[in-house]
């Protein structure tokens, strides 16, 4: 082999182990990042939502979201009711993430999912009705989609929570 050859190999070589190196630091600053979310409980976040203000937190709930619309709403019957949550979808969605959101129905829909972003409050935000604003960074995990239609929801979308009467459901996404 020629000096040339031998030259051009190591080059290869080294840009080679490089791009490897920096493809595997890359999803672990990824999982470094979700790791230090808190986990919240959607009843526990509208029963308390100060608490979590500022914070980096991971929630399982319903997106919902059409024509002025894009809020949380709870993936089962909670006592506590009437606190909206505006919900903006970050812009730098990537990966999985992006791969998940792209999955949502197109204009309205309905998604069952675990978040992952900061809660932030103060608002107004969206219409000026919702006092607490969630900035979505990542989509963990989707577990059903639906476009929206007035008067049916999917088996996933908790039923009968307004009534005072109403025993709290937990129903699992089929």
């Amino acid at each position: 082999m020629n000096t040339i050859n031998k030259s051009f190999l190591i080059k290869f070589c080294i840009v080679g182990l490089v791009l490897v190196l920096l493809m595997l630091c890359r999803p672990a600053e990824a999982q470094q990042s979700e790791a230090t979310a808190q986990a919240v409980a959607y009843c526990d976040l509208v029963k308390a939502p100060q608490s979590f203000s500022g914070k980096r937190i991971r929630v399982r709930a319903i997106y919902k979201y059409g024509f002025e619309i894009q809020q949380l709403d709870p993936p089962m019957c909670c006592p506590e009711r009437g606190l909206k949550i505006w919900v903006e979808m970050e812009a730098g969605l990537q990966g999985n993430s992006l791969k998940l959101f792209r999955k949502f129905p197109k204009g309205m829909g309905l998604a069952l999912a675990t978040f992952v972003g900061t809660l932030e409050s103060g608002g107004p935000y969206g219409d000026g009705g919702y006092r607490f604003k969630f900035a979505v960074d990542h989509i963990e995990k989707l577990e059903g989609t639906a476009r929206a239609s007035p008067g049916h929801n999917p088996v996933w979308v908790p039923q009968n929570c307004e009534k005072p009467d109403a025993a709290p459901t937990k129903q699992e996404p089929r």
